[in-house]
């Protein structure tokens, strides 16, 4: 069998884990500057051009229509005046310095944990530090898979309906608290027999059905983005 195919396949994505990385620790590094409104916003569009590129365009919509909202609070609240009834000014202002690195951590938590592990064993992490990865990479998902059968449950038998949440409101938090306390422990339950069934306490090395090796895309986007972050920290400082 061929291990190795498309690298949009067997890497979870056109990029590695490392450039992932890369991207992240460049936008973090970048953002901590103060930068400008404009400098801000560049490094924005060029976080959901990232989620593009990488062939995540679910998410780099989603990252789209978030910017949207964002920038949009935050113009009205920053040049015009306006204070929303919802959110605090300290709440405006970390959303829209942090979108650029919330957009490329979105990229890279998304990853297929088997390419988060298979990069973390490459560079010597300890089995712990990859089961701790990868728990935390997956507990989310498995959670929102239990939360939306629980959800089209209670839709089914009423228990959502805005006369039962109106009129029964402690009763409908009980309908929803418990079954979700459940499908927490079943999501642990669940992660960690699939932890057992793939070995993850076995003495030997650890193999891998994904590819992490750099490719020349790889290097050719680090360089791009690196120049693209250092160009957003000086015309940031500048203005």
């Amino acid at each position: 069998m061929e291990l190795v195919g498309d690298a949009v396949d067997d890497r979870g994505g056109r990029f590695s884990v490392a450039t992932k990385v890369w991207v992240l620790v460049l936008v973090i590094a970048a953002t901590m500057f103060g930068l400008a409104d404009a400098a801000q916003a560049f490094l924005s569009l060029a976080s959901i051009a990232y989620a593009a590129c990488e062939g995540r365009l679910r998410i780099a919509c989603w990252l789209a229509a978030s910017f949207a909202v964002v920038a949009a609070i935050y113009v009205s609240f920053a040049y015009f005046g306006m204070r929303p009834l919802f959110f605090s000014p300290l709440h405006i202002s970390q959303s829209w310095h942090s979108f650029p690195a919330v957009a490329a951590l979105s990229v890279l938590v998304t990853s297929p944990p088997g390419t988060v592990s298979a990069a973390l064993a490459r560079v010597g992490c300890p089995k712990k530090g990859i089961l701790g990865a990868l728990v935390m990479l997956r507990f989310v998902p498995t959670f929102a898979s239990s939360w939306r059968l629980l959800r089209d449950s209670l839709r089914k038998r009423g228990l959502l309906a805005v006369r039962q949440v109106v009129g029964n409101p402690l009763g409908t938090y009980e309908y929803v608290m418990v079954p979700s306390i459940m499908a927490l422990i079943n999501s642990a339950d669940q992660l960690s027999s699939s932890a057992v069934t793939r070995a993850a306490e076995a003495p030997t090395s650890r193999t891998s059905y994904y590819c992490t090796s750099m490719t020349f895309a790889d290097w050719a986007f680090m360089a791009a983005w690196a120049v693209a972050c250092a160009a957003a920290v000086v015309l940031g400082r500048a203005a």
